[in-house]
């Protein structure tokens, strides 16, 4: 269970203080899919910054399994994602110095949760199979996002953070996605939620909010 009580969060510009989260509350049943809508800049990738240990907020709490993670430091936080969490960052984050499938063992060994044949079967789903060996220089856009997203998968956490995880793929790559990460939540009772400007991704959720002043709005459950 994740859940997130009167969390806030505000930024100091040159204008003064902008408010882009204001006492947002919900609680996130695991093995449920959330989609967060909104605007570019309403505040999408800060709420899953701050749920997934991130980005400190100025008030509230975010708690997964009875632990609350902002009263960790710094490394509890890092320890408590990489045994719990993914996050499956806008600009991938992939590690340009390791090939795709490097990359994509990565945090399953990390982990300590390598599984060669769930990660083949994983690598295929997402039709990668072919870019193992490439460096993430040497492949496109699209193809760097469905790595971050197999390397977010292969570990097996609990909950899975995705911020536009189909921002770069044309259609059928993100019908590609779609399925895979319906299929995954699903098999393995993780929670998945993603923050998406993709009306057809947000449709495949099991509960879609708008996040909009600061606040969130469901508008299906």
């Amino acid at each position: 269970m994740l859940a997130v009580k009167n969390v806030s969060k505000s930024y100091v510009i040159p204008e003064g203080v902008q408010e882009v989260l204001k006492g947002v509350s919900f609680d996130f049943p695991r093995g449920s899919s959330f989609a967060i809508l909104g605007e570019s800049g309403s505040g999408k990738s800060t709420l899953l910054h701050v749920m997934a240990g991130l980005e400190k907020p100025d008030t509230g709490t975010v708690t997964l399994n009875d632990t609350n993670m902002w009263i960790l430091n710094e490394s509890g936080r890092a320890k408590l994602r990489r045994e719990k969490m993914a996050v499956v960052f806008q600009q991938y984050n992939l590690i340009n110095s390791l090939t795709i499938g490097q990359n994509i063992s990565f945090l399953p060994k990390l982990a300590g949760r390598y599984d060669s044949s769930f990660i083949r079967k994983t690598v295929d789903a997402l039709g990668l199979s072919n870019i193992l060996s490439k460096y993430p220089e040497q492949t496109s856009g699209g193809q760097q996002q469905r790595t971050a997203l197999a390397r977010a998968l292969v570990s097996k956490p609990s909950v899975i953070f995705a911020d536009e995880p189909t921002g770069n793929l044309d259609e059928d790559n993100t019908q590609r996605v779609i399925e895979v990460l319906t299929k995954f939540t699903n098999n393995m009772s993780t929670s998945l939620i993603v923050a998406t400007h993709s009306e057809l991704l947000a449709s495949k959720m099991n509960s879609v909010t708008v996040l909009e002043g600061g606040t969130l709005k469901l508008v299906k459950t």
